[in-house]
């Protein structure tokens, strides 16, 4: 039989209020929540030190004339019924010999305006007093309003309520500080721990006890929540949490808070048959910092700041035995990734590495899990990772994902170790699976041929079950044709892949698919054709099916780069940073694209400090995730050049292209989702020539025949502007006003209004070059735009004296400036002067 203590803290009046604790910081937005609504019942339910207490004596201190509050501090103790009556009556001023019955009758005739608060109601489930309560909701007119504070939910009819409009409730995640308000209250507590408030919030998530113990000790240095900063929180917790709590639930309690999330079954295999369930409800009715994972029904954790307290506390008496058991539940249950965790948790690579074998091809290869496979690979032996074919085969794929080709290549060619097998269809799968790999990490390099081969022997003798591997395979010849220019024959490999993806049911496949497609109409410059494909990608497709792959981050990324192409700025930023945010949480080699992006946004802003500082972030992610050079080295090496162009570095630009270009083959192809790389860096040699006065118009022509040949529209485009460039500065006007109107016509027709890394009016720094003579670089066309330079006149008076684009006046200007060695138009002028130009 319960014991009930014989009398209960009462306050009556605002001046018997708790206090306010130090450095105490109004809740307002909370407090307006609060006192906003008119309800019979307002619950603040949360576990110990969630600040319920002192929001409650807030809100009785705004309470309003009209009204009185009446504090009832219950101190989490349990009370009889009759007993809670009494300490009732006695706060409303009734007699306090009422029964139950005659109570409710007062409460029903109840004249005054009233708040009955119940600060800290009864922390252990009691149905008696509950019921109680409810029957005195139950009969409370509209005059009386409770407010109660709790770390358990009462079993009351809270429902009914809730749907009359007669509940306002808050719960631990309203009640914890945001990251705004604890930097606020860090101002108020310890100013020289402000620029901590980020690493303070992430650690505490929150929670009021948590954060006013460690401000504690903020005079001290060293991280929150280590051993010296702990110590206040840790007796907190072991008085306001585990003191009193029964032996099981003590034990149960600090069990689960080594377990990242479980659920009844989970908890009935770690715990004890018919208890476990049982324990975890009793802890969820108790309010002990038990909370739904977001996004999984059913399963639970421990509120993460506890739960790495009470790690701590266990250390001693490691908890081998029920990661292992965890692991084997994990396991039955088909969840590799949590059996590979408890597994190494536990101290048993060798089981670890046995579920990783788990692991399903199609689940690495649509992206799943692969930064956290390679976190494994540094805690797993190098002899276990090899020891059998399947794991060879997973690491091989997992490397060859995140672009370490080498690495890839190596790992797969283990294979031959197992070899020869009597199992002659298993020997078959083991090459074509080698032949995969190998022809994919070719692509990777540049070798188009080889690729090429590989694959096409690969795919065949691939078996029914591995589709993923075959689908792949398909991808990366898709985007071979397309590198190559053969864009009919990519556009008939993509639709015949994407039929086989969705035959195969993958949802996430057959969006990886449609990146290829999308990039074959990036390719001919149809960038509305490819923006609306990809919306309609994210649209359709599951959207937590896309989130938990790298595909989701990639789609972004493409938008954010058709946006910019179609001169939508505002949106490519937002597009491009989101995607940049997504590949970078999940260790994606395609962040390289973001920082491009990123890079040739700040060009187009003329802020070419900007745009080098992007580069120089694509290039360290790259070597930090270890991908090969030959995925990145080209492009980057390409968008360097063209800023250096802009600085007037044009010898160091020439350098870089020529060395990317001396080492292409005849079979080259170049890197994923770059297919234009080879072209344009031939396109931005020929600039360089055009600049030192040479006649680029057959090479030009050349170029520009094939980019019309292949399809790719937009880079024609590009090209006949160069064209016409070149045809002004060799005075074939005719033929450069003709060019000019292809290109504005083509460029209009396909919307191409953002072109790659360019910007207008960029000032030109003195080169350290020796300038060419002045006499032998201008050309006529310079020379006549130079002096009406000197005339006085506009870039826009000089393109109609000239019958040019504007455009076409501000790269002469430029090329001039360049070749002078100066930097602004009236330096150009005084330049000629001197050198008896004009």
């Amino acid at each position: 039989m319960t014991a009930y203590p014989s009398s209960l803290p009462i306050a009556s009046s605002k001046s018997l209020l708790p206090r306010q604790p130090p450095g105490h910081v109004q809740r307002e937005p909370l407090q307006r929540r609060l006192l906003a609504r008119d309800c019979r019942l307002r619950l603040l339910i949360a576990p110990a030190g969630f600040g319920k207490s002192v929001l409650l004596a807030d809100c009785a201190r705004a309470c309003p004339p009209e009204c009185s509050p009446l504090w009832l501090n219950c101190a989490g103790q349990s009370a009889s019924p009759a007993e809670f009556c009494r300490q009732l009556s006695i706060a409303l001023d009734y007699p306090p010999g009422l029964s139950e019955t005659e109570l409710l009758v007062a409460v029903q005739r109840e004249p005054r305006a009233l708040w009955i608060m119940l600060n800290d109601y009864a922390r252990e489930p009691d149905d008696e007093l509950d019921a109680c309560l409810d029957r005195l909701l139950c009969a409370s007119p509209a005059n009386l309003c409770w407010w109660l504070g709790s770390r358990r939910r009462p079993a009351c009819n809270l429902p009914r309520l809730l749907l009359e409009g007669e509940l306002f409730e808050l719960g631990g995640a309203d009640l914890a500080f945001t990251a705004d308000e604890v930097g606020a209250w860090l101002v108020h507590v310890d100013t020289l721990r402000c620029s901590r408030a980020d690493q303070l919030f992430a650690l505490t998530r929150g929670w009021p006890a948590a954060l006013r113990l460690l401000a504690a000790h903020g005079e001290r240095e060293g991280s929150p929540l280590c051993e010296e900063h702990n110590a206040l929180l840790r007796d907190y917790i072991e008085h306001e949490v585990l003191h009193g709590l029964p032996a099981e639930l003590h034990h149960a309690l600090c069990q689960l808070a080594q377990i990242p999330r479980f659920n009844d079954e989970l908890c009935e295999h770690l715990l004890g048959v018919g208890e476990g369930a049982a324990w975890l409800q009793a802890l969820r009715a108790r309010g002990l910092f038990i909370q739904e994972v977001e996004g999984a029904a059913d399963w639970f954790e421990v509120f993460p700041p506890l739960a790495q307290l009470l790690q701590q506390r266990t250390r001693v008496a490691p908890c081998t035995s029920l990661h292992l058991h965890a692991s084997q539940w994990f396991a039955a249950h088909g969840e590799a990734r949590a059996a590979v965790e408890h597994a190494l948790k536990g101290g048993q690579p060798e089981v670890a590495a046995s579920f990783l074998e788990r692991f399903t091809e199609e689940q690495l290869l649509q992206g799943q899990d692969l930064a956290l496979i390679l976190h494994w690979r540094s805690e797993l032996p190098d002899s276990l990772l090899s020891s059998t074919p399947r794991l060879i085969l997973l690491n091989a794929w997992a490397l060859l994902l995140v672009g370490r080709l080498e690495e890839a290549r190596a790992c797969v060619d283990q294979l031959a170790r197992f070899q020869p097998r009597a199992d002659a269809e298993r020997l078959a799968e083991l090459f074509a699976q080698w032949q995969a790999i190998r022809g994919i990490a070719a692509y990777g390099r540049g070798h188009a041929a080889e690729a090429r081969a590989h694959l096409l022997e690969a795919l065949p003798a691939l078996p029914q079950s591995a589709w993923a591997q075959s689908l792949l395979c398909r991808s990366i010849l898709t985007q071979i044709a397309i590198g190559e220019g053969r864009l009919e024959q990519a556009q008939q490999l993509s639709h015949e892949v994407l039929k086989q993806a969705r035959l195969c049911g993958s949802a996430v496949f057959e969006a990886l698919l449609e990146l290829d497609h999308a990039l074959l109409l990036e390719a001919r410059g149809e960038f509305a054709r490819a923006e609306a494909l990809l919306q309609r990608v994210l649209v359709q497709m599951d959207a937590q099916s896309l989130r938990r792959t790298p595909v989701h981050g990639r789609i972004l990324l493409r938008l954010g780069r058709l946006a910019l192409r179609q001169g939508c700025i505002g949106q490519a930023a937002s597009q491009l940073q989101a995607g940049l945010e997504d590949a970078l949480a999940g260790g994606d080699p395609g962040a390289f694209h973001g920082y491009l992006g990123l890079a040739e946004l700040a060009t187009c802003r003329r802020d070419l400090p900007a745009a080098f500082a992007q580069l120089a972030e694509a290039e360290r992610w790259m070597q930090r995730q270890r991908v090969s050079d030959s995925l990145y080295r080209g492009v980057l090496l390409l968008a360097s050049s063209r800023l250096w162009i802009y600085q007037g570095h044009h010898r160091r630009a020439r350098e870089a292209l020529t060395r990317v270009l001396g080492h292409r083959l005849e079979t080259s192809v170049p890197p994923p989702n770059f297919p234009e790389l080879f072209p344009r860096l031939e396109h931005l040699l020929l600039c360089l020539d055009m600049a030192r006065g040479s006649d680029v118009r057959e090479a030009l022509q050349r170029l520009l025949e094939q980019a019309v040949a292949q399809g790719r529209q937009a880079f024609a485009s590009e090209l006949w502007s160069t064209y016409a460039e070149a045809c002004s500065a060799c005075a074939d006007l005719p033929m450069a006003d003709q060019a000019r109107q292809a290109a504005h016509s083509l460029r209009q027709r396909l919307n191409y209004q953002g072109l790659w890394f360019a910007a207008d009016e960029l000032p030109l720094a003195a080169t350290a070059e020796a300038p060419v003579p002045a006499e032998a670089c201008l050309s006529c066309r310079e020379l006549a735009v130079l002096r009406l330079i000197a005339q006085g006149l506009s870039n826009q008076e000089v393109a109609e004296q000239l019958f040019i684009s504007l455009h076409t006046v501000k790269t002469h200007a430029r090329r001039i400036n360049g070749k002078l060695g100066v930097a602004r138009r009236t330096q150009a002028v005084a330049r000629a002067k001197a050198l008896g130009l004009l």
